[in-house]
């Protein structure tokens, strides 16, 4: 066999680009961490990037080898992965949530998520028994292994593994199941208040 079949490489491809997404991921969460004083947690995020990282790199080393043997060099496109590298990479900005007479706008779309879902009321989120990446929402354990991120309020374990697509389309559907009008704005950059600081704050109606 003098190349990887282009189905093989295809999915090569696609195993590249999940690593570095569950990576930056793994990196977000740990910040996300940080900044909540959660330092138990951040150590275990820093160890799972390490994995993953190592993962991805044992895996190169191997298709290194593979194509040393052979006489065409055509693995792995590097253009493909650079691009799939800088889609992950790409900041999506930030997001602020409208809801009833409130704003929820956070550093991140994370931490936005999270804080949201407490406005809704965790428990009345809970019984709608929505999922995010193949795990409840709000739950009243955590997820053992896996990388997807999650907090804990309370006694609820919330999971804020999102993306700035799939938080908006959630928060959409809990609000018109609660009957909370629920309105998500793209914020690009920088904060929408003078102190430069986020803020849950009263909604009277005018756009911050």
């Amino acid at each position: 066999m003098k190349r990887l079949p282009e189905p093989v490489s295809t999915k090569f491809t696609e195993l590249f680009a999940v690593l570095h997404h569950a990576t930056d991921d793994l990196k977000q969460a740990g910040t996300d961490a940080t900044m909540d004083g959660k330092f138990s947690q951040v150590e275990y995020y820093i160890q799972s990037c390490r994995r993953l990282q190592a993962l991805g790199e044992e895996v190169k080393s191997a298709l290194n080898r593979f194509e040393s043997n052979q006489p065409i060099r055509t693995v792995v496109k590097t253009t493909a992965h650079k691009n799939a590298m800088n889609r992950t990479r790409k900041s999506g900005g930030r997001i602020r949530v409208v809801l009833a007479n409130r704003i929820v706008e956070k550093p991140t779309i994370a931490e936005t998520f999270f804080e949201t879902l407490k406005v809704f009321g965790l428990d009345r989120v809970a019984k709608l028994n929505k999922v995010v990446s193949s795990i409840p929402l709000v739950a009243r354990a955590p997820v053992i292994n896996g990388y997807q991120a999650q907090r804990r309020y309370g006694d609820w374990y919330v999971t804020t593994h999102v993306n700035k697509q799939n938080a908006t389309n959630l928060l959409e559907e809990i609000g018109s199941q609660l009957n909370i009008p629920v309105k998500v704005e793209t914020v690009e950059k920088g904060f929408s208040n003078n102190s430069g600081q986020p803020s849950i704050t009263q909604y009277n109606g005018t756009k911050q």
